[in-house]
C-alpha cells in the first residue's frame, strides 16, 4: 500500500517506508493465520478450541495432535504478533500525520492508506484476547467502503442458509473487516476466514448489499454436515 511521497523530506519518507513495512508485515501474519484456521477447520479436526480428546478421554482417531497443539500455538503467538503490529501501525500514522501537518502548515494530511478504524471490541477476558475484530456489530453510518466480496454459492442447510445469505449478496462488512482495512480482497478474505475459525460457535454481524440496500444479519460459524463453517464461498469483488 505505497503511500505516497510527493513533498515530504527524510524524515516523512523514513516515516512512509516504515508503514508499508509494518503493513507488509501485518499481511504475512494475516495470510499464515489464514492458512493455520483453514487447516484446523478441515472435517474431524478440532478446530481452534475443540477439545483434543473424545468423549471417554482419548485421542481422536486419525487426528495429528502434535500437528494440531503445534497450529494452536503458531495461532496465539501470531495473534500477539497482529496485535503489537496494529498498535506499532497506528502509532506511526499518528507521527506521520504530525509531522506532515507541520511541515505543510495544516492539521490533517491525506494518505493512501487510512489509519485503523476504531471499532467496538469484545473484553480480552471474553474474546480469549482476539485480534481486535469486532463480534457483535458496526455502525454501518461510518465509512466502511465499498463491498469487498460476492457471495457465489451457498449451500442448502449451512450455516449461511440458515441465516439468510443470498446468492449475490455483496459483503460490506463481516464481523467489522471491512474493504477499508487496507490491502484489497487479497488480505480482507483472509481476515475473515481466520476470523471464521476464532469465532466458531458465535454469532457474526454481517452486512450485506442486496440489490441496493444494505441489510444486516448474523451468522454463526458451526460445524454442519458440509465443508467449512460457513457453507458459502465468496470472491474477491472487483
Amino acid at each position: 500500500h505505497p503511500l505516497p511521497g510527493a513533498g515530504m523530506d527524510a524524515p516523512c519518507a523514513a516515516m512512509r517506508d516504515r508503514i508499508n513495512a509494518l503493513y507488509a508485515e501485518r499481511q504475512s501474519m494475516e495470510t499464515e493465520m489464514a492458512a493455520i484456521a483453514q487447516r484446523l477447520s478441515k472435517p474431524g479436526i478440532p478446530g481452534l478450541k475443540g477439545p483434543l480428546v473424545d468423549a471417554e478421554g482419548f485421542p481422536i482417531p486419525g487426528v495429528d495432535l502434535y500437528a494440531v497443539r503445534a497450529d494452536r500455538g503458531r495461532y496465539a503467538v501470531l495473534r500477539n504478533d497482529h496485535v503489537a503490529a496494529t498498535q506499532k501501525v497506528e502509532g506511526a500514522m499518528a507521527e506521520l500525520h504530525a509531522a506532515a501537518g507541520v511541515q505543510a502548515g495544516i492539521a490533517r494530511v491525506t494518505i493512501g492508506s487510512p489509519p485503523e478504524p476504531k471499532r467496538p471490541r469484545l473484553d480480552d477476558t471474553e474474546s480469549g484476547g482476539s485480534v481486535g475484530i469486532d463480534t457483535t456489530g458496526v455502525n454501518i453510518d461510518a465509512t466502511i467502503g465499498p463491498p469487498f466480496a460476492v457471495i457465489d454459492e451457498v449451500t442448502e442447510g449451512s450455516p449461511a442458509a440458515a441465516a439468510g445469505l443470498r446468492l449475490g449478496d455483496q459483503i460490506i462488512s463481516f464481523g467489522g473487516v471491512t474493504g477499508n482495512d487496507g490491502g484489497g480482497a487479497a488480505a480482507t478474505l483472509p481476515r475473515v476466514a481466520a476470523l471464521l475459525a476464532e469465532r466458531e460457535g458465535t454469532a457474526i454481524a454481517v452486512w450485506v448489499l442486496r440489490r441496493g440496500e444494505r441489510t444486516q444479519t448474523q451468522v454463526t460459524p458451526r460445524r454442519w454436515e458440509g465443508r467449512g463453517l460457513l457453507g458459502c464461498h465468496m470472491r474477491p469483488k472487483p
